[in-house]
């Protein structure tokens, strides 16, 4: 792999347990700095029901939720059940914002009732699951299902906002019961529908998501209807106070004399609502001459009225489907913003092996109306995980085999399609993601083209970036090449600033040379940055290269990331190539320099146990089942999430005799808050007079992308014994 190349012009390509119940002894191990937290369990088959809202009744994982009354939402407080259903991730900054006046587009996620397997919020066995990751073209993204209050699943927002995407839930009312529910909350005093509000608000606050999609598709009385602005109003108000970047949209359905009527427009007969939040979604039928309407009512605020596109092609619409990009382009043509309802038709409609080709095919009819998105903020790290797989990797090396999905473990997903150079025949790149491999996570990017004999290489563009480079910058690339070929491999990175932009050197990093690369004297190495350089310039397992590089900058402005491929140095001939990217590391020097936050403070609670099934054929129960919830105190800002491991232990032995041997640890799951819910962990029943044992390792995944070392990890054990008879 050769050196970056950084062009100096802008567009070149270049809970506290009880203690009758359980005792607490915190104590070290000799070989390990982390101080391990010991709790006591005496295993009961007694129930102890978890509330039904936040955890399946089956297995005891934790759940997304609704609320299917005003009742419900009313009484909603934020409570320990809940902190599942919190966001990780922060909005991460992107370039246009939501704020600018360019033309917006929206997805409204509508899929069979909605709460399928993205329910589940540690993951699912789910086999040939719905994904979408075409991320960089979308602004807004709309979970909505037909309960009262739809939530939506923390998954999904944190896969958002890893993109710089907002997220907002739906408040839907229909038919006759809506009608009254109306009633009770709109047509009497400003109390009554201001504590609605209010309750949607602190949802938004506490969950960590965006805000709302208002949908009233029932009439309503004179009353109610002459509240609704004044409810919109106050709505949006305290949103934008308590969720910054916050947002409140109304759908096209009630017009202001309180008749359910979609008008496919925005008109005199809506404007009302449309002034009293941020935007209105409009109904799916409609012609250019609504769109040619619009633009007087509209006002200076075209972009906040998102032009209904309903990928199914229900009614009397321009285009859907496979035709949805002439529904964009007389949309996009007369300024506009779109909301593409349901397109995960693609899914549901068509071949469920072919998901992955008829996704791709949809979005790349789309791209030519769907403006990118720019990065601006570092590290920016991503290993191209799709949040779903086969079997789950780790640097390089098999965890386990078997379906995943959990889409909140998906990472940042590049700009797809195919790149051909101009002129008959002459070369081509083209990218797409893939299951069959992976260096961390469960997928990867396939990359595949040609550098034609008249060339000497070809790239493609993965990212945009709008990112002010600091003094020194540190970028990594993990690959694998296919078959023979012999290309070369490089990062390409593009600058802006051109007047001022000082490229002051490139260098290789590897493991070796990384106390030398430091920014300034330091009277130790720092460790995050040795950690971070550990396999630089290696050959690791399974084929894959890392590459590191240290980037010396000064007033510049990081503008694109490319990847670039050339022919061996002598060769004439076509080149066909296949290349796997595993992972892309861009970070900021100084983030390597503070000192990693340690977890600390592990619990176990909400403990539960059940025999286990009887193997097949009969015979005795083959040991016990344990679920029980991990606490542990962690700076949330500094993590990308956690991996949660285990060591069964043993059954028993004699008290006293310490821990079990340095047995690898198995990994149970990903978390993204500081909790995780184990489910039906298989251990041995503890013998008559001894202690069973199992141990729990929390593993901090910093936000830079490096590999913990297992001393520094979290952990706690159970120990647990048979009632005495």
């Amino acid at each position: 792999m050769e050196a970056p190349r950084v062009p100096r012009g802008p567009h070149l390509p270049a809970p506290a347990i009880p203690e009758e119940r359980r005792e607490r002894r915190p104590r070290r191990r000799a070989e390990e700095a982390q101080e391990e937290a010991v709790f006591r369990d005496v295993v009961r088959f007694a129930p102890d029901p978890l509330p039904v809202r936040y955890y399946d009744q089956d297995t005891t994982a934790p759940i997304s939720f609704y609320l299917s009354s005003l009742e419900e939402l009313l009484a909603w407080t934020p409570g320990a059940g809940d902190g599942f259903n919190a966001a990780l991730v922060p909005v991460q900054g992107r370039q246009p914002p939501l704020s600018s006046r360019r033309p917006r587009t929206l997805l409204c996620h509508d899929m069979m009732g909605g709460y399928l397997e993205d329910r589940f919020i540690q993951g699912s066995a789910a086999q040939s699951p719905y994904t979408f990751y075409h991320w960089q073209y979308i602004d807004i993204f709309v979970y909505f299902s037909h309960h009262l209050v739809t939530v939506p699943p923390v998954g999904w927002t944190n896969a958002a906002h890893r993109h710089g995407v907002r997220v907002l839930g739906t408040f839907i009312t229909e038919w006759k019961e809506g009608g009254q529910l109306c009633e009770a909350f709109l047509a009497g005093g400003d109390r009554s529908y201001q504590a609605v509000a209010d309750r949607l608000v602190l949802l938004a606050q506490f969950l960590r998501f965006d805000g709302w999609l208002i949908n009233i598709e029932n009439s309503l009385s004179p009353a109610a209807v002459g509240n609704t602005p004044r409810f919109l109003r106050y709505l949006t108000t305290q949103l934008h106070q308590q969720v910054p970047g916050g947002l409140v949209l109304w759908y096209d359905s009630v017009v202001s004399s309180g008749q359910l009527k979609w008008q496919d427009e925005l008109n005199e007969h809506n404007r009302v609502f449309f002034d009293s939040c941020d935007g209105i979604f409009t109904n799916y039928n409609w012609g250019e001459e609504h769109l040619e309407r619009m633009r007087g009512p509209a006002g200076e605020r075209l972009a906040d009225v998102y032009v209904g596109v309903d990928v199914f092609a229900r009614g009397n619409v321009v285009g859907g489907r496979f035709d949805t990009n002439k529904s964009l382009e007389l949309i996009r043509k007369h300024g506009l913003s779109a909301a593409l309802f349901a397109p995960g038709w693609v899914y549901e409609c068509l071949e469920k092996t072919e998901f992955f080709q008829n996704q791709d095919k949809f979005w790349s009819l789309l791209t030519r109306y769907l403006p990118t998105h720019s990065i601006c903020s570092l590290p920016f790290v991503t290993s191209f995980c799709l949040g779903l797989g086969t079997r789950r990797v780790c640097y390089g090396q098999e965890e386990a085999v078997g379906p995943w999905y959990h889409p909140g473990a998906q990472e940042p997903q590049p700009l797809f399609g195919e790149h051909r150079l101009e002129g008959p025949g002459r070369g081509w790149v083209k990218t797409h993601s893939c299951l069959a491999d992976a260096w961390n996570g469960g997928s990867s990017l396939l990359v595949r083209g040609t550098i034609p004999p008249e060339v000497g290489h070809v790239a493609v563009r993965l990212f945009s970036l709008q990112v002010p480079v600091p003094p020194k910058l540190f970028l990594s690339l993990v690959y694998k090449l296919e078959g023979t070929t012999k290309v070369r491999v490089a990062l390409e990175l593009t600058t802006g600033d051109a007047g001022s932009c000082h490229v002051g050197g490139i260098s290789a990093l590897n493991a070796e040379t990384s106390a030398r690369h430091r920014p300034r004297p330091l009277r130790v190495p720092p460790t995050k940055l040795a950690r971070w350089a550990a396999r630089c310039g290696q050959q690791l397992g399974g084929g894959w290269v890392q590459r590191c590089y240290e980037l010396s900058l000064r007033g510049c402005l990081l503008q694109d990331l490319f990847v670039s491929f050339s022919r061996a140095p002598g060769g004439r001939e076509e080149e066909e190539f296949t290349c796997r990217l595993g992972e892309i590391q861009v970070v900021d020097a100084d983030s390597l320099l503070s000192p990693l936050p340690q977890v600390q403070a592990i619990s176990v609670s909400r403990i539960g146990w059940q025999r286990a099934a009887p193997p097949e054929g009969g015979g005795p129960p083959a040991g016990l089942r344990l679920s029980c919830t991990l606490h542990w105190s962690y700076p949330l800002p500094h993590a990308r999430c956690f991996r949660i491991h285990c060591r069964p232990g043993t059954g028993g032995g004699p008290p006293g005799t310490g821990p079990p041997g340095p047995e690898k640890p198995a990994l149970l799951g990903l978390a993204f808050a500081n909790q995780y819910r184990v489910v039906d962990l298989a251990v041995a029943e503890a013998r008559p007079g001894q202690d069973g044992r199992v141990e729990f390792l929390v593993e901090p995944v910093p936000r830079e992308g490096f590999l913990v070392p297992q001393a520094e990890w979290g952990r706690a054990a159970l120990l647990y014994a048979m009632p005495s008879t």
